[in-house]
């Protein structure tokens, strides 16, 4: 395998035809079954390199059938892609989807329908009662809350800003982790939220200027922080930025955008685990880009769809028995970001590192 090729415009394979991306329902028999993938690009190229890992090491034979225009927020759209895979007597599990508000929708399906579904990350509190099918591989927001608060050396000795996306993710997170610096009797100086496709900033930078926090928690993504990173700079010099998950992107993996430089922002999982460091490096060597988190929990969810499979046959209320089993009767899989087992509710437990842009783990990050 020499590198990441796009085949026809729609989907991502990996050379030399190790792996198959099935982007339409196919009719032939005794065709291998399929695993769903409603993930962007990162998801789909590392559910590619998981099939070629498991047909490599003589795994079971399975095909990945992504849907990668319906990997958005849009309930409406994730709802009508989990019926068309939930629909497919091929698919056996999904994995999927790309965020906690599409996951949620979808979720509605997957359980009425009885096809298992793993979210990668998707971390609203919600998900844990979204029913017995469906699975996440991270831990609810209130964890992450508690954990970001947690970073903090002295919260009411700080002038603290809360800037969050106005969207799911971000509300629900704001709402958390005021109720965390209340319980630590700190009040943030100022509140705002940004939206995502907001081209300019200045009303945020102007707003946290006359508010003029000596730390900013930044509830969303890294996209818009880089169009306000250098007005920000140059209006608070000496702001500290400590960041949610969804700070973490490609970008932000590869270390190369000084605007990040600085930036302490949490990852959803351990990177100083030996599995997970060497397959980021074969990831960032077939692509040429870094592996975000979602990336390496969707890779770990084929796998461990993967190992289903192989023991209990492709059947879909046999796969959520199996995974109902691990850390309960059956030994937890071991994947690259760790042991996998479930709660009741279907939740991984969290594990959180704290890392700095543009200069590796933290010292003193912590879970």
């Amino acid at each position: 395998m020499s590198g990441w090729s796009t085949s026809t415009g729609r989907g991502w394979s990996l050379r030399g035809g190790v792996a198959l991306l099935v982007t339409v329902a196919g009719c032939a028999e005794h065709a291998p079954p399929r695993i769903g993938l409603v993930l962007g690009s990162e998801g789909v190229r590392a559910a590619e390199l998981a099939v070629a890992d498991l047909q490599a090491a003589g795994g079971p034979r399975v095909e990945l059938r992504a849907l990668s225009g319906a990997y958005g927020s849009s309930a409406q759209i994730a709802l009508q892609g989990a019926e068309s895979l939930a629909v497919d007597p091929g698919v056996v599990a999904v994995v999927g989807h790309a965020n906690s508000s599409a996951s949620l929708a979808a979720s509605q399906v997957y359980n009425a329908r009885r096809v298992v579904q793993i979210a990668p990350t998707t971390t609203s509190p919600l998900y844990s009662q979204a029913g017995p099918y469906s699975y996440r591989l991270v831990g609810s927001d209130v964890h992450q809350a508690r954990f970001l608060v947690g970073r903090i050396a002295r919260p009411t000795a700080e002038r603290l800003a809360v800037v969050y996306a106005n969207d799911d993710y971000g509300r629900s997170l704001r709402g958390m982790v005021v109720a965390e610096l209340a319980a630590r009797g700190a009040r943030p100086v100022y509140q705002g939220p940004y939206a995502e496709r907001e081209t300019d900033g200045t009303e945020v930078v102007r707003a946290l200027a006359a508010a003029a926090p000596t730390m900013l928690l930044w509830l969303g993504r890294s996209a818009f922080f880089s169009r306000i990173a250098d007005s920000l700079h140059r209006a608070l010099p000496d702001l500290q930025v400590l960041a949610t998950d969804g700070f973490g992107s490609e970008t932000v993996g590869m270390g190369k955008n000084p605007r990040f430089t600085g930036v302490r922002y949490v990852r959803l999982v351990d990177d100083t685990l030996p599995a997970l460091r060497a397959l980021r490096a074969r990831y960032l060597a077939l692509g040429g880009v870094a592996m975000t988190d979602q990336a390496v929990l969707t890779y770990d969810a084929v796998m461990l769809l993967g190992a289903a499979i192989r023991d209990v046959g492709p059947d879909r209320e046999a796969i959520r028995r199996w995974l109902d089993q691990l850390g309960r009767g059956r030994a937890p899989f071991v994947g690259a970001t760790g042991a996998i087992s479930f709660t009741p509710e279907g939740d991984r437990a969290p594990t959180y590192v704290l890392v700095t842009a543009n200069a590796g783990p933290a010292p003193g990050a912590g879970r």
